[in-house]
């Protein structure tokens, strides 16, 4: 099946990435609408793009799929319409910025069969050591998992972000931002992310400014407890990665059973063993380093297969709406950080 493909909305470098593993399972790009900080970076990069505006593109039935990566607050509304038009969406994360938002999308899917609107939860799908500590969690490979911790700690990299960044209307706020990362691995560990899911809860969530006194509506720091399934989740998400760290993060994910942990160190194994994509695994039988160099990144060949015959391969529908309306929720009843 070749899927043609536009993207509407051109504000997150994440495009690139998603627009590349999608060109390289089969896709074809054909158009893209003039919006965005990083319209001309994208079209000087993609040649065999068209500008055309958002109508001419919605209005092309060739045009099967829209990408979505605008300024966070406005992607729920390029995704009702391209929805409305009979197109499928892939979105960056956030997908949504507000409840009233998920709300529409919502009513927009509810006749709709497979997995029309997807949100790219790039954490998981695209980090090997993350995807495969999901998998062997899910498979039981430490016992029945009791507590799941996640860490999105990121640099501030103030000089290189655009206007937008520093507004929480327009990013959602930090737990919905880089949360939904969090609650995505927290959700496919303690639910599953292949069917439906069941109803996730939070029980703590905190925001705070903590290193921004010049961007007084910058959310730098957040944290949120969730429960699912009798599993406890605690992530802690922040822009407060010092400069000499040498990568954009020390992301983590841990995950705790009851015979054993899964510790999944995303981009850098602090003064221990070079490169990326760490997985360790302390069970019965000892502590040792799991090698994820030969596992797929094939998110993208999985996501044009459900494209083709409306399946969930990938993630279903409900997983990805119960991920935004988890971190809306947590974001909705956040107190303020450090507030006893």
């Amino acid at each position: 099946m070749n899927v043609r493909f536009a993207v509407i909305g051109a504000d997150h470098l994440h495009l690139f990435q998603m627009v590349d593993r999608l060109v390289a399972a089969g896709a074809t790009p054909v158009a893209h609408a003039p919006n965005g900080g990083l319209v001309a970076r994208y079209a000087g990069w993609r040649k065999d793009s068209e500008e055309r505006s958002v109508d001419e593109i919605l209005a092309d039935d060739s045009i099967a799929l829209v990408v979505v990566a605008g300024v966070p607050s406005e992607r729920a509304e390029v995704a009702l319409a391209a929805i409305s038009a009979g197109k499928h969406v892939l979105s960056d994360k956030p997908g949504v910025t507000t409840l009233a938002q998920l709300d529409e999308l919502r009513a927009a899917l509810h006749d709709r069969p497979g997995r029309p609107w997807t949100v790219l939860f790039s954490e998981r799908f695209e980090n090997r050591a993350i995807g495969e500590a999901v998998a062997m969690a899910r498979a039981g490979a430490v016992g029945t998992v009791v507590h799941v911790v996640g860490a999105g700690p990121h640099l501030l990299s103030e000089k290189h972000r655009p206007d937008w960044f520093w507004s929480s209307s327009a990013t959602g706020g930090i737990l919905v931002d880089i949360g939904s990362h969090q609650a995505d691995q927290f959700l496919a560990v303690a639910v599953g992310a292949d069917g439906p899911t069941a109803t996730a809860h939070v029980r703590l969530a905190a925001v705070g400014n903590a290193a921004c006194p010049d961007h007084p509506d910058m959310q730098d720091i957040g944290s949120m407890t969730l429960v699912a399934n009798g599993i406890v989740g605690d992530h802690r998400l922040d822009y407060l990665t010092a400069d000499g760290l040498g990568t954009w993060g020390d992301v983590r994910l841990s995950i705790v059973g009851t015979r054993g942990v899964i510790e999944a160190r995303a981009n850098v194994d602090v003064a221990g063993a070079d490169g990326a994509e760490h997985l360790i695994v302390v069970d019965a039988e000892g502590t040792r380093r799991v090698d994820v160099s030969q596992r797929p990144v094939d998110w993208a060949e999985q996501f044009l297969a459900d494209l083709a015959d409306d399946g969930e391969r990938l993630m279903s529908q409900a997983h990805v709406v119960a991920v935004c309306d988890l971190v809306l929720r947590a974001q909705q009843a956040a107190t303020k950080w450090g507030d006893a």
